[in-house]
């Protein structure tokens, strides 16, 4: 993947407009690399986990946008710098 995205800041999830956020890039990258559909989704989960992100199924980013931004800048480093689904949960274990 090594793709780059901008950096998210915590007014991006509080933001309507026509400029798409970067965290909505990184959550497509990341379900992606899980492989679409389900497993995709659960990829995605999964890896905010592993970022930082503590809220649930019902908790919305705007509801703690500093977890929100840090697991998101976590995850958008490590997806500049892998290839795949396991490379990704290698480096966030690290």
């Amino acid at each position: 993947m090594t793709k780059t995205f901008d950096a998210v800041e915590q007014d991006d999830f509080m933001k309507f407009g026509a400029e798409r956020p970067s965290y909505l890039d990184i959550e497509d990258a990341l379900l992606s690399l899980g492989g679409h559909g389900v497993a995709g989704n659960t990829f995605k989960k999964e890896a905010l986990k592993m970022a930082g992100w503590t809220g649930g199924a019902l908790t919305t980013y705007a509801s703690r946008p500093a977890v929100a931004a840090a697991a998101f800048n976590k995850l958008r480093e490590g997806l500049a710098q892998v290839d795949s689904a396991d490379e990704l949960k290698k480096w966030l274990k690290e």
